[in-house]
């Protein structure tokens, strides 16, 4: 009985709020002036770019809304965009108001392209000093700020001048670290042509693969190492990503001319910041998805979110060791021989002696 009561009493109290209730629903707060930036510094860029976008409020579908510029940008009269200068001391150096370049194109996404709209500065950046980008919304006065150093210059230690891709045992990579750097990713390039035996057209071309599964965290101030790449995975890896075309002759490249300078070792590096971002941002393997939120925009109502942070790059171009017969193995080898690749001496890009 005390059951059958206590139903009854919540029965009749839903009943009371719905037939009391505003029969119209509405799934929208009232709306937040929130912005969202993302900018990665390069010391060795000649121009830096800084995408603002804001937060928008709509009842409609908001896949839609999102397409529409008006609701993702901030208008250019409605911000004022800085970007600051401090020494190690904390001492301002120089500051300038960011202009605007819709110029670069946006690939197609959720949000509204081919046009977008980038803030941007040609300063050229100092590793000994930090930056700070200030975004000042002009009608209330209010500002929100994200403060960065600069990842410093490094270099490619080993290998050197050549690489022997008949190695079957795992490569060690190494380098120096760059300075504020925490995080770093392995590239390797190769370089080749294809001429077409019809009509004698030369395409330079190039195959791209991601050394590290995983970013290589380090904090150190010496030297870095990686232990994880076996040379000889690189015929299997080109026979992956080639199909056979009777209709064209392959060779190696010259990267930049130098004669059987056909890879490139590039290493990217990246700061702190932007590897906590990346921790707390990218999908875990746990059953419980629930994600934090990670910014270093500082702002009064917690009303900005993005990160501001800094990378940055070397490379090391190499030739194949001609002691250890890896250009025999490309054309020759069972991975490879069947791509149609010749010896570079019999390539008409082959640089001739006068």
């Amino acid at each position: 009985m005390k059951e059958n009561r206590l139903l009854i009493f919540v029965l009749a109290l839903l009943v009371g709020v719905m037939t009391s209730c505003d029969d119209k629903v509405h799934l929208a707060a009232d709306y937040k002036d929130i912005s969202v930036t993302y900018a990665l510094l390069n010391k060795n860029d000649s121009i830096h770019y800084f995408k603002i976008y804001k937060g928008f409020l709509t009842e409609d579908n908001a896949v839609e809304a999102a397409f529409d510029w008006n609701n993702i940008y901030y208008p250019v009269d409605s911000i004022e965009v800085r970007l600051e200068e401090y020494s190690e001391g904390g001492t301002l150096l120089r500051t300038a108001v960011l202009d605007t370049t819709t110029r670069v194109q946006k690939q197609d996404g959720v949000f509204a392209s081919p046009k977008q709209l980038l803030y941007y500065s040609t300063w050229k950046l100092d590793q000994d000093n930090t930056y700070r980008l200030v975004i000042k919304h002009l009608d209330t006065g209010e500002e929100v700020y994200a403060t960065t150093p600069i990842v410093g210059d490094f270099s490619v230690r080993n290998p050197q001048q050549t690489w022997n891709m008949n190695l079957e045992k795992p490569s060690t990579i190494k380098f120096y670290a760059a300075e504020h750097a925490a995080a770093y990713d392995l590239y390797f390039y190769f370089y080749y042509v294809e001429i077409n035996k019809h009509t004698g057209k030369i395409e330079h071309k190039v195959l791209k693969k991601k050394l590290n599964a995983d970013f290589i965290r380090s904090t150190t101030t010496g030297e870095v190492s990686f232990v994880g790449f076996v040379p000889k995975s690189f015929y299997t890896f080109i026979a992956q990503n080639l199909e056979p075309n009777e209709d064209v002759d392959r060779y190696i490249d010259a990267i930049d001319g130098k004669a059987y300078c056909c890879m490139r070792l590039q290493l990217w590096a990246a700061d702190k910041t932007f590897l906590t971002y990346y921790n707390v941002s990218t999908p875990g393997s746990s059953i419980v998805q629930n994600r934090l939120e990670y910014t270093n925009f500082v702002s009064s109502d917690d009303n900005a979110y993005g990160i501001l942070a800094s990378r940055n790059s070397c490379y090391r171009d190499l030739q194949f060791n001609p002691m250890e017969h890896n250009e025999d193995t490309l054309v020759k080898g069972t991975a490879t021989r069947h791509l149609g690749f010749g010896y570079y001496r019999n390539s008409p890009l082959f640089p001739v002696e006068e």
